[in-house]
């Protein structure tokens, strides 16, 4: 499992640390963000693993990632939530906001795997149908 991306601090411009180091404060260390992306072309297709919790916090933090990575695919992105251990409300609306955002692109994200906790978030939402597949004729 790739190492938590160590979330960005606000103390790394020159003169903050400066001001730190004649502190008598213990220094702040940045908390590690509970979440990783994997991102891998996948022919016309991009495939995206999403591990660790999406909640409103690290949903605002990946979604320059995830846009960035539907941008770069010519039909949309195929989610991979196995590995999610956490997803509330909003990290749901992150994947609708993506959803979306792939719908203005004439674009697609569906969900191929996920796990036990999203299945039940999607069936109580309603909204397992909005990443489903569209069937080929």
């Amino acid at each position: 499992m790739p190492e938590p991306a160590r979330c960005a601090s606000p103390f790394t411009q020159q003169g903050t640390e400066r001001a730190l180091a004649r502190s008598t404060a213990p220094p702040v260390v940045p908390e590690p963000c509970l979440l990783a992306l994997e991102v891998t072309a996948d022919g016309d297709r991009t495939r995206v693993t999403i591990r660790g919790d999406l909640d409103l916090d690290t949903g605002r933090r990946i979604e320059p990632g995830l846009h960035a990575a539907l941008g770069h695919s010519a039909r949309g992105l195929d989610l991979h939530l196995h590995a999610l251990h956490f997803c509330d409300c909003a990290g749901l609306t992150t994947l609708l906001r993506l959803r979306s955002r792939a719908q203005h692109l004439n674009k697609t994200v569906t969900i191929r795997t996920s796990n036990s906790a999203i299945n039940q978030l999607l069936e109580l939402t309603g909204t397992r149908a909005l990443f489903v597949a569209p069937e080929k004729h």
